[in-house]
């Protein structure tokens, strides 16, 4: 087995403690987002539509552009 990179292997240790530190606070919120932030760090493309607050997020420019544009 290969020695892992020090940088690599730092990383891992600060998001083992991250994590630990995050559910032994019990933070509904701060577990939330850390479920989110961990399903969607798979990447890929996503599927199902981005919408926020009259807007939606337009791939081909890489940003986000206001519904209000769109209706012709």
């Amino acid at each position: 087995m290969k020695k892992m990179n020090s940088a690599y292997r730092l990383r891992i240790i600060k998001e083992v403690a991250t994590r630990r530190r995050l559910t032994a606070q019990d933070d509904p919120m701060a577990n939330h987002i850390s479920q989110l932030l961990d399903s969607h760090s798979g990447g890929g493309s996503h599927t199902e539509p981005l919408n926020f607050s009259g807007s939606h997020y337009d791939e081909r420019i890489g940003g986000w552009v206001s519904n209000f544009w769109d209706m012709k």
